[in-house]
């Protein structure tokens, strides 16, 4: 007897001090503020830096500038004025050619940067190719991060490029809050060029339209609608020089606050403090209750799956925090592998009509799963008024058994039209899937036989021995017909773009 209590006090104080360690080393890992992955940190900035990008690609030696001057020769004196009118502002020029290439880092010496204006050409690089996305990008990154000014690009070009870089690199730009500007230079018609070779002749004129697009698509689709971060500017139109020294002092706004995004690392103190907890307590409770007579108590298995269940539920609970709704579903789904399906409606509908909650996707699922839970206690039609219910914004794998599933009810109802019609549309959402096409196939043979036996019921034997085959031929043709709709739907025509680099 007392070998057991001593056993039990050892086993006690073993498990109790292994996990008095674990919690230990999670606080010391909590203390050492491990992080891992990254968040963008919208961050208050005093003043503006600004990187010039200038496209020095041949295209800019066009000489339709006033007064008979190169494309590059204009941006070079517009970049000079903008220098005169800005003071106390950081620069940093980058030539916008093969990589793009970091020819100045910031400084304050406007003198350096003029030096390097007067001798802009594309013979400074002999890297083929125009990529004004690339040389954006250069510009964004020569903002070092926890810097006191917020970033701003102006690029100067015809709009010119051979790589189709400019709009991805914009959308990066918008992501991590820094403003473009891009000034044209150019005229809109197209005028020849003879290339320094002496041999080549191209045509080229200022693209803004193509400039014009990739903003407007980006704006479009960006979250904050209110922020607007990309600009475009011809230098021939009159003040366009003041809109972008504006843009730098903000006092045509009266904005004297700068925001801009910084790349940070998530913190995870608190999961390992959390997992400190969780040691703690789990010593406690393993050292001071008899787990076995507990699950002794349990009079069958059915209770003992019972504790099961709500033991995963509550480590469930504990792991991903969940609101109210994300509770709902895992308790319907819960109650769904028990078979108990009136239970999972119910907990599916509170999440379904639940007004306060802004979480579209978790209302989608939950339609998804309350219609699921309908069929399987045989209420075909509140599971089809609920799959019905299913918009086109929820994930594709919703979608799909929705019209799946309805096409399996109107199929086991012998509505053989309306099942291939749900078919097809699981199709058109995911077409691996083998199993509705099995079922398209097996719904409009059922149909075809519907309509061979109505016909041959409504009109006499011989006159539907005339008329069965054509029948058939049209079936046949309008399975064809749609056949080749499908696969032309598949087929992507793709251009390919075969720019000369100039």
């Amino acid at each position: 007897m007392n070998s057991n209590i001593n056993y039990k006090i050892k086993k006690n104080v073993i498990i109790r001090l292994i996990c008095n360690v674990l919690a230990f080393c999670m606080l010391v890992l909590a203390y050492l503020g491990f992080s891992w992955g990254e968040y963008l940190s919208p961050v208050q900035k005093s003043g503006v830096a600004v990187s010039f990008v200038f496209d020095i690609s041949n295209s800019m030696l066009a000489k339709d500038c006033p007064q008979n001057t190169s494309r590059i020769e204009a941006a070079a004196i517009y970049a000079k004025k903008l220098l005169q009118h800005i003071e106390s502002t950081s620069v940093s020029v980058v030539l916008a050619k093969g990589d793009g290439v970091l020819a100045i880092p910031l400084t304050e010496d406007y003198a350096q940067v003029e030096s390097l204006l007067d001798a802009l050409s594309p013979s400074l690089m002999t890297v083929p190719g125009s990529s004004l996305g690339k040389g954006i990008l250069v510009a964004k990154n020569s903002f070092p991060q926890n810097f006191s000014r917020a970033g701003r690009v102006f690029v100067f070009t015809d709009g010119e490029e051979t790589d189709n870089q400019l709009a991805l690199a914009l959308e990066e730009c918008v992501k991590f809050g820094v403003p473009v500007s891009i000034i044209g230079f150019g005229k809109e018609t197209e005028s020849e060029l003879l290339l320094p070779d002496n041999v080549t002749k191209v045509k080229t004129a200022l693209r803004s339209e193509n400039i014009i697009n990739a903003i407007k698509n980006i704006e479009k689709n960006k979250k904050n609608k209110n922020e607007k971060k990309l600009f475009y500017v011809n230098s021939n139109q009159k003040g366009s020089a003041a809109t972008l020294i504006s843009q730098i002092d903000g006092k045509s706004k009266g904005n004297e606050k700068v925001f801009s995004y910084e790349t940070k690392p998530i913190p995870r103190y608190k999961l390992f403090i959390f997992f400190g907890i969780v040691f703690f307590c789990l010593g406690y409770v393993l050292t001071e209750f008899d787990m076995k007579k507990i699950f002794k108590k349990s009079k069958s298995a059915k209770n003992l799956k019972g504790i099961n269940s709500s033991l995963i539920f509550l480590i469930c609970f504990l792991f991903i925090g969940c609101n109210s709704d994300t509770l709902n579903i895992l308790e319907g789904t819960v109650a769904w592998h028990k078979k108990d399906y009136k239970v999972s409606v119910a907990k599916y509908k509170n999440v379904v009509d639940n007004k306060e909650s802004k979480n579209e996707h978790s209302k989608e699922f939950a339609l998804y799963n309350l219609g699921v839970s309908y069929s399987m206690l045989n209420e075909e039609k509140s599971a089809l008024e609920k799959y019905s219910q299913i918009t086109d914004k929820s994930p594709k794998n919703v979608q799909y058994g929705a019209y799946y599933n309805t096409g399996v009810i109107h199929f086991l109802n012998a509505d053989y039209d309306l099942a291939t019609e749900s078919f097809k549309k699981a199709i058109q959402i995911d077409n691996t899937k083998i199993e509705a096409k099995i079922n398209m196939e097996l719904s409009i043979k059922k149909y075809q036989t519907e309509v061979k036996q109505a016909q041959s019921e409504a009109i006499p034997a011989a006159e539907a021995k005339e008329k069965m085959p054509e029948m058939e031929d049209a079936l046949f043709e309008h399975i064809k017909e749609q056949d080749k709709k499908q696969w032309k739907n598949s087929e992507q025509n793709q251009d390919i773009d075969y720019s000369q680099d100039y």
